[in-house]
C-alpha cells in the first residue's frame, strides 16, 4: 500500500503540536523545559532544508521528512504553551505602585468593551447595576475609560507617544460588572492574560480576542445567546453555560482552543480549515462534524462553527479547561 507522504508529514506535525499542549495541560512540562525546547528552532530550519535536499533519496527522504515535520511541531507547540506565561509580565516583576478606581452604573442594557495591552485582565460580576474598575500599571500609566449609562469602554493607554512595548509597563485591571442585562461584552488581549468569570450575567453577545495571549472564560453560570471568539498565537479556553441555547463562531489561527460543556448541554460543532488537530475527551476527532450524546434529548443546545488554520482544538479535555 502506498502512503501519501503529504498527509503523513502533516499528521506528524499536528501530533507534535498537540502532544506538547496536552503534556503542558497535564503538568508534565514546566516553563523551564518549554523554554529549553524553544531553543531548538534553528534545528527545525536545518531539518526542513535537509528534507528538501534529500527528497529524491528513497532511503533517507522519509526519515528526514518525519523529523522535519516533528521538530517544528514541537517548537510551535512549545511557543503556544509558553508565550502567555511570559507576556503577562511584560518585562516587569513588581505589582503596580498605584491603582486607580473608576465606577459607574448602567440604567439600561449596556455595551461593554475591554481591550488590554500587555498585562492581565480579571473580569467578574456582582448583583446590581453598578460597575467598578481597579486599574494599575507598573509604569504609572492610566487606562483609557469612557462610560455612559448604557456603555463602558476600557482600553490600554495609547502608546503613540514613542514608548516601547516594554517601557509602557504592565497593566493590571480588575473589572466588576453588574448582573443586569448586557447586550454585548467584548474582551480582547494583546500579549497578556485574561480571566473572565460571569456568574449571574445576562449577555446577548460575547466576543473574545486573544492575540499572543491566554484568555480563560467561565460562563457556566451565565445566560448567553451568541458567542464569537478568535485566538492568534495563544490559548482561548471557554466553559459554556448550562441553562441557555447559544450559537457561536470560533476561530483558531496558529493557536489553541479549548471548549468545555457542562452536563446536560447538547453540543454540535462543525469544523473547517486546515491543518488542524481536533481532540474530544483527549481522543482524536477525524470528521468535520461532532455531536455529543446529549444533543438529541438536551433541553439546551450549543451550536458552534469552528475554523482552524494551523491550530488545535480540544473539547472537554481530561482535567477540564484551563
Amino acid at each position: 500500500m502506498q502512503v501519501n507522504r503529504k498527509f503523513l508529514y502533516w499528521g506528524t506535525f499536528l501530533v507534535a503540536v498537540g502532544g506538547v499542549l496536552v503534556a503542558t495541560n497535564l503538568g508534565e512540562l514546566d516553563t523551564a523545559t518549554l523554554t529549553d525546547g524553544l531553543r531548538l528552532w534553528p534545528l527545525a530550519v536545518v531539518l526542513i532544508g535537509l528534507a528538501l535536499v534529500l527528497r529524491r533519496n528513497p532511503q533517507l527522504s522519509l526519515s528526514t521528512g518525519l523529523l522535519a515535520a516533528a521538530v517544528p511541531g514541537l517548537v510551535l507547540g512549545g511557543a503556544f504553551a509558553v508565550a502567555p506565561r511570559y507576556t503577562g509580565d511584560c518585562g516587569a516583576r513588581t505589582e503596580p505602585a498605584v491603582t486607580e478606581r473608576q465606577e459607574g452604573t448602567f440604567d439600561r442594557p449596556a455595551s461593554v468593551s475591554v481591550f488590554g495591552g500587555c498585562g492581565s485582565i480579571t473580569i467578574n460580576t456582582a448583583p446590581g447595576n453598578a460597575w467598578h474598575l481597579d486599574a494599575g500599571n507598573t509604569a504609572d500609566r492610566t487606562a483609557t475609560v469612557r462610560s455612559s449609562p448604557m456603555s463602558l469602554s476600557v482600553q490600554a493607554t495609547d502608546r503613540e507617544d514613542g514608548l516601547t512595548f516594554l517601557n509602557a509597563g504592565r497593566d493590571v485591571w480588575v473589572l466588576t460588572l453588574p448582573t443586569t442585562e448586557i447586550e454585548e461584552l467584548a474582551v480582547g488581549e494583546d500579549a497578556g492574560v485574561g480571566t473572565v468569570s460571569l456568574p449571574g450575567a445576562r449577555i446577548g453577545q460575547l466576543r473574545l480576542t486573544a492575540n499572543l495571549s491566554q484568555i480563560s472564560v467561565d460562563a457556566t453560570g451565565a445566560s448567553l445567546a451568541n458567542l464569537y471568539g478568535s485566538v492568534n498565537l495563544g490559548i482561548l479556553s471557554i466553559r459554556l453555560p448550562a441553562g441557555t441555547n447559544l450559537v457561536g463562531s470560533l476561530r483558531a489561527d496558529a493557536g489553541a482552543l479549548q471548549v468545555c460543556t457542562p452536563p446536560g448541554l447538547g453540543l454540535r460543532a462543525t469544523f473547517s480549515g486546515s491543518p488542524r488537530e481536533v481532540r474530544i475527551a483527549d481522543l482524536e476527532q477525524k470528521g468535520s462534524v461532532y455531536e455529543n450524546a446529549e444533543y438529541a434529548s438536551a433541553a439546551h443546545h450549543a451550536d458552534l462553527d469552528i475554523h482552524v488554520a494551523l491550530g488545535a482544538v480540544e473539547i472537554n479535555p481530561i482535567g477540564g479547561c484551563k
